[in-house]
């Protein structure tokens, strides 16, 4: 009987102990904002940033991936797409980015903008391996829905180009094609 009852004392100890299960970020608040079709054979992850107030649906293949991520609520690292394009997210080591051209999202002609980025495998400790390698990203930032938030969708390239793509892939282009603003239509 005292063995029983040390049992559950234990059991009900550890019980307390443990840490409630982590919520598993949705794709719901994306998919409030934005509709498309998930790109076949790419390793899909959601995630939330800025401890959920920002939502991101990311898919991978190799050193490509494509991602949405929705700001503007309450909490978000970016109210306005104008704060979105003057934030580290969108800037080239904080210079502006670069218009890539254009592509037809959603409906609309959208702008498409390039930036780099610090890869962040270099070594500091050799600086006579020279500057930093830099990887790329295309974006279109995505009109505000009627509550304040907006999408921005990426197409990363996380290896060194031997020069810079204008358009992104053909799976990207696929991508944008099949986006569509969540809701009814305006």
């Amino acid at each position: 009987m005292e063995t029983l009852r040390l049992a559950l004392l234990l059991s009900a100890a550890s019980a307390m102990a443990a840490p409630p299960p982590a919520a598993k970020p949705s794709a719901d608040a994306v998919a409030a904002v934005v509709s498309f079709r998930d790109p076949l054979q790419w390793k899909r992850s959601d995630y939330a940033n800025s401890m959920g107030a920002d939502p991101v649906v990311s898919f991978a293949k190799g050193s490509e991936r494509i991602s949405v991520y929705v700001y503007g609520a309450p909490g978000s690292a970016y109210k306005t797409p104008e704060d979105f394009m003057k934030g580290p997210a969108a800037t080239s080591m904080g210079q502006a980015p670069a218009r890539a051209g254009s592509a037809r999202v959603a409906g609309r002609e959208t702008a498409v903008y390039r930036r780099s980025y610090p890869l962040g495998d270099d070594d500091p400790a050799k600086p006579e391996a020279g500057p930093a390698r830099l990887g790329e990203q295309l974006f279109c930032v995505l009109p505000p829905a009627a509550d304040g938030r907006f999408a921005v969708l990426a197409h990363d390239q996380n290896r060194p180009l031997p020069g810079p793509s204008s358009t992104g892939g053909g799976v990207w282009k696929a991508f944008l094609k099949s986006v569509k603003p969540a809701g009814p239509k305006p």
